[in-house]
């Protein structure tokens, strides 16, 4: 018969092994939900913006936060709802030429809530890093370059959209500078996709598998993502 302090002794090994591995689990799991949230250092963010473009854009800077903040315990689709309305209420549209004085330029959020204007890209971006801050995975996010229908016209331009996929191959949803309404592809019959990208992979059409690194073909996404590092977003 076991003596009562080998019994004891027993117990808290048990419970010592057992709280152990229930903590490891927390740290891993913990570990995957982090890696899926890309994170803004405010205090940079702010910093940059006071500096480049005064105290009147921080106040939208402060904004933003508080947007993040408050959508970040929403389900996903509302937070979709939530940042897309806060875009469409805070930027007005401007094209490359007028407000950069060149024919495409990808701006940064910083660069986009300073100026409080921008084009296509510059909402698809500023949408894409506030739902990816949110901690909506990648696997759900793309960034979709389309040749978009001008009104009574059959003509079209190259335009940009941001698409929200609750599954891999599912039907996304669309983001648009253009419309205020987030609704499915399929009734966006004016748009048709040419490839669309994150910053993981790069897909051509409407191909399952990524075709590329983004980084190596999209120049142009490349110094966003190396830009907005300086600036406080940490991918």
């Amino acid at each position: 018969m076991l003596s009562k302090g080998i019994v004891s002794a027993c117990r808290f090994a048990w419970r010592y092994r057992f709280f152990s591995i229930l903590f490891f689990l927390v740290l891993c799991l913990t570990s995957v939900a982090l890696a899926e949230r890309l994170v803004i250092e405010f205090s940079t963010f702010i910093q940059q913006m006071q500096q480049r473009y005064g105290a009147n854009r921080v106040t939208v800077a402060r904004q933003w936060q508080g947007m993040l903040q408050h959508a970040a315990g929403l389900p996903e689709q509302q937070q979709i709802l939530v940042v897309n309305d806060f875009f469409a209420r805070t930027l007005r549209y401007q094209t490359d030429i007028e407000l950069w004085k060149q024919n495409d330029y990808w701006a940064t959020p910083l660069e986009t809530m300073g100026k409080g204007l921008g084009d296509c890209e510059d909402y698809a971006i500023a949408k894409y890093v506030s739902l990816r801050a949110l901690g909506i995975s990648d696997d759900k996010l793309r960034l979709i370059y389309v040749k978009a229908q001008l009104p009574g016209t059959r003509q079209t331009q190259a335009h940009m959209v941001l698409g929200y996929f609750t599954q891999p191959n599912a039907q996304p949803l669309i983001l648009d500078s253009l419309i205020v309404k987030v609704l499915p592809a399929a009734k966006r019959t004016d748009l048709s996709p040419v490839f669309s990208f994150n910053s993981k992979g790069l897909w051509a059409n409407n191909s399952t598998q990524s075709v590329a690194d983004p980084t190596a073909r999209l120049s142009r996404w490349r110094h966003i993502l190396e830009q907005t590092r300086k600036e406080g977003v940490k991918w």
